[in-house]
């Protein structure tokens, strides 16, 4: 049978002082350092996703605002085309008024012409038939 001697209360106290040893100067040290870590990490991960979340909500932002923008600059290109078709519309109306009017001017001019040209061959009329029957009669 199996006798309890001095060497095997040596062994057990050597193994509990080996056990408490380790602990203390191995595996604490290790645990605070693991327990360091996770918190480490928790704590860039907590980071990561509110810089995740405040990067989603400025594009967000700027998506919204980008969509603004275009909204604004289409609303005035249109604005500024209106006011560019009317500017046309009433430069060929200015235009076509202009013109109008010069080809009334030159109407008038030509009947004014044409007048005086007939009142000149009239003048002329009377002359030459007055030669005509001069020489005729002579």
């Amino acid at each position: 049978m199996l006798s309890i001697n001095a060497n095997l209360i040596v062994v057990f106290i050597v193994v509990w002082i080996t056990v408490f040893l380790l602990k203390k100067f191995f595996f604490d040290p290790v645990q605070k350092i693991r327990a360091k870590r996770d918190s480490l990490l928790a704590e860039e991960k907590s980071a990561r996703e509110k810089a995740s979340k405040e990067l989603n909500d400025l594009v967000e932002r700027l998506e919204s605002e980008l969509r603004q923008a275009r909204q604004e600059a289409l609303a005035r290109r249109q604005t500024i085309e209106a006011e560019a078709l009317q500017a046309r519309n009433e430069l060929i109306g200015q235009m076509q008024a202009e013109y109008r009017r010069q080809v009334a001017q030159a109407r008038q001019e030509i009947t004014q012409l044409t007048q005086e040209l007939k009142s000149q061959l009239e003048a002329e009329v009377e002359v030459l038939a007055a030669k005509i029957e001069e020489r005729l009669l002579n």
